[in-house]
């Protein structure tokens, strides 16, 4: 097996085997439960809310390095710690390795020119913060000691160092990371992980797949609107105007009121234009940023799958060597297996659990917006037609 794949870099196969022998502080131990007796689940816990604000530019090496800092405010703690984006990074990386079985969204990209142009610093402001938002909804993620680090340690020098080293060097990543779980109910049998996992595989590409489309199609809509529909409207606005402006000739009084009504109407048309220029910012725009979170997550599926799926194919080759195998021992690789199994299973539970909450907002905030659109429309509309007499 290719030593380099996440299966193998994630511990897995030494918890299979039961190579780790670490003893777990009773502190550091992750529950899944199961409410319903059906599916799985991480044990209940709060959520943590942030807030970023301020990001300022500073410099070091007497001006010879810039660099960006945000300013973090944890709504329970109401305590203000100030990170660099590189602290953000070194921060992913640490829960990827902690936490192999479990969806970790990746950081907005970074940027090659333009970082420190107002509207940049604004928008990955506001990635960030949406980011460490979905880290704080994880059950388990959101509660471990490099988060907690991360997200109170004040002390910019020694005490950061500190718990830095401590994180690195933390005996709960990697196959420690397996130790650490504790199933509060039945663990899965082989046929109903693989089956449930099978079935989450397809799901999320199917998704992913959907989602790409959608973007798609936002943007072919943000050129539409802000192309040739705006156009289109804009001409009837012109071509009415300069109607207006023919009538206007005409000397007889009883004309002004048609003369102002169409005048009225070409500025309406205008106004229209300029609404369907400006729609797609309060749409597909609004829509797409949490598509392509979404979508970053999906990224993330493959490697926590693979992980499964290495650990199924130790098993099957273990009970299929040739050979006189020790009971006690395939007994054990099965327990472990299945243990790698609730993991995943309740990191899929909580995917889902997420995704509902998320899609059901996204939607109705799409719709919401759609609504005032049209009726935006509307209104201009009827104020134009009101203007002439039945």
């Amino acid at each position: 097996m290719n030593r380099f794949t996440p299966y193998v870099k994630s511990g897995a196969e030494d918890f299979i085997m039961g190579k780790d022998k670490e003893q777990i502080a009773e502190s550091d131990l992750i529950t899944i439960i199961s409410p319903d007796n059906i599916r799985l689940e991480w044990g209940p816990s709060t959520q943590i809310s942030v807030k970023i604000t301020d990001p300022i530019k500073k410099q070091k090496f007497r001006g010879m390095k810039s660099f960006m800092s945000y300013y973090i405010t944890p709504i329970s703690t109401n305590l203000t710690v100030e990170r660099r984006y590189k602290q953000f990074d070194w921060f992913h990386e640490r829960l990827t390795e902690k936490f192999p079985c479990m969806i970790i969204p990746p950081l907005p990209e970074k940027a090659v020119v333009g970082k420190y142009q107002q509207d940049f610093v604004e928008q990955r402001r506001e990635k960030l913060e949406l980011w460490l938002n979905r880290i704080g909804r994880h059950p388990v993620i959101a509660h471990c000691d490099v988060t907690n680090h991360f997200l109170t340690c004040q002390d910019e020098k020694d005490g950061w160092k500190e718990g830095k080293r401590k994180a690195e060097s933390d005996k709960t990543s990697r196959v420690g990371f397996f130790m650490t779980i504790q199933c509060d109910a039945p663990l899965p049998d082989a046929l109903r992980s693989e089956r449930e996992v099978a079935s989450f595989n397809g799901f999320t590409k199917k998704m992913e797949a959907n989602l790409d489309k959608v973007v798609r199609h936002n943007d072919e809509y943000f050129h539409k609107m802000a192309g040739p529909l705006k156009q289109m409207y804009g001409k009837y606005g012109s071509l009415f105007k300069e109607l207006g402006e023919v009538f206007e000739t005409c000397p007889l009084p009883e004309s002004k009121a048609l003369t102002t009504a169409v005048m009225s109407t070409g500025k309406t048309y205008s106004e229209i234009a300029d609404v369907y220029e400006a729609q797609p910012q309060y749409d597909a725009h609004v829509l797409n940023e949490s598509v392509r979170e979404y979508l970053g997550m999906l990224g993330s599926v493959p490697d926590m799958l693979h992980v499964h799926k290495g650990a199924s194919q130790k098993v099957k080759d273990y009970t299929n060597r040739e050979g006189e195998k020790d009971s006690e021992e395939e007994q054990n690789i099965s327990l472990r297996y299945s243990t790698i199994s609730a993991a995943v299973m309740a990191e899929v539970t909580h995917f889902h659990t997420q995704r509902n909450k998320d899609f059901n907002i996204m939607m109705r905030e799409f719709l919401s917006s759609q609504l005032e659109f049209h009726s935006k429309i509307c209104t201009k509309l009827q104020a134009a037609l009101a203007q002439y007499p039945e």
